[in-house]
């Protein structure tokens, strides 16, 4: 199976396992204690919480959230009107039905079955899960942990230096670059276990490797460098033991179609009121995730830590520069 069918896999089923590392994924390997062909960190509206201690970061498919919901909600009612008004029409009137108008109506509503069942799937896909797939990073410890979105909803841990991080660009419509981590087996040739860093980005785009570097550099910096990153962070994703609240999912759905351009947030106003709605649904039929004892045991802070950042301890906003970045665009 070639590059592009591998990531129509990953797409449809998830990061496949039990397998071999893909050759691109050795040629596109981030070492630890290298420095990426971008060497700049930035958070990349990533942070659910960071401290001197550990650094917590949504999962890939958070800032999407909501759009997939919304829409699938829309087709299932489109889909679910033609019954809604037959069914009961054959109970009231069912003396004077021929089996013809029985046979029809009951032809209507078996192929739509297969489309209803394809979308309460995909539906499933944001609502009736986590509210979102954390990853931690402890500096302490030198360990990742990350929830698995697969069908075992499970956690991995993995040692910071024995963890695989690979970077890849899959193409298709447009390319799609992808900063993701494996654990391997203890002869590094298996892929037991991936989860993705939350960013992605144009293949050519300058900002590729900037969530990357922010991790890299939070892991492996001194404590100077720790509260560098931490004034970087003048906003956290508010999943942080609750669910996103209706202002915050207008925000996310705001960034994820619009960016900071007020002409586009205008043009795309109705998506976005949807992708809002939608991401409340599926907040609020989805779960939090929370971590087992013995890892919140190894992730204990000072009261006092100046490095500090959540929803109530945050870089005043406006003081962190986001970097220059223009000299490696396309490369």
């Amino acid at each position: 199976m070639g590059k592009l069918g591998e990531f129509y896999r990953l797409l449809r089923d998830g990061f496949p396992v039990n397998r071999p590392l893909w050759p691109w994924e050795r040629d596109g390997q981030l070492p630890q204690g290298k420095p990426s062909p971008v060497p700049v960190a930035w958070p990349q509206l990533s942070v659910v919480r960071m401290d001197s201690t550990y650094l917590e970061c949504v999962d890939s498919g958070f800032l999407r959230k909501g759009f997939v919901t919304v829409m699938c909600l829309v087709f299932l009612y489109i889909l679910g009107m033609p019954s809604s008004y037959i069914i009961p029409d054959i109970i009231q009137k069912w003396h004077e039905i021929s089996l013809e108008m029985i046979l029809a109506g009951s032809f209507m509503i078996l192929i739509t079955i297969p489309f209803i069942f394809f979308f309460i799937l995909l539906l499933r896909q944001e609502c009736f899960t986590y509210t979102h797939f954390p990853m931690r990073f402890n500096r302490n410890t030198r360990m990742v942990h990350a929830f698995l979105d697969n069908k075992k909803r499970e956690i991995v841990s993995i040692p910071w230096d024995k963890a695989f991080f690979t970077s890849s660009t899959f193409t298709g419509e447009s390319s799609q670059f992808i900063v993701y981590a494996h654990k391997l087996t203890e002869d590094g040739k298996m892929v037991l276990a991936t989860f993705q860093l939350s960013q992605q980005s144009e293949d050519d785009s300058e900002y590729r490797f900037l969530q990357w570097e922010f991790v890299r550099q939070y892991m492996e910096g001194d404590d100077k460098k720790v509260a560098e990153l931490a004034n970087m962070v003048e906003e956290v994703m508010g999943v942080g033991g609750r669910r996103e609240t209706l202002y915050e999912s207008f925000r996310q759905a705001w960034a994820a179609f619009a960016g900071p351009h007020l002409h586009l947030f205008i043009i795309a106003s109705p998506l976005i009121l949807l992708t809002t709605l939608g991401r409340q649904i599926a907040m609020w039929t989805s779960k939090i995730p929370r971590w087992p004892e013995e890892i919140e045991a190894t992730c204990q802070i000072a009261p006092d830590d100046p490095n500090l950042r959540d929803d109530k301890h945050l870089a005043p906003y406006g003081t962190a520069k986001r970097p220059d970045v223009s000299r490696y665009a396309g490369r």
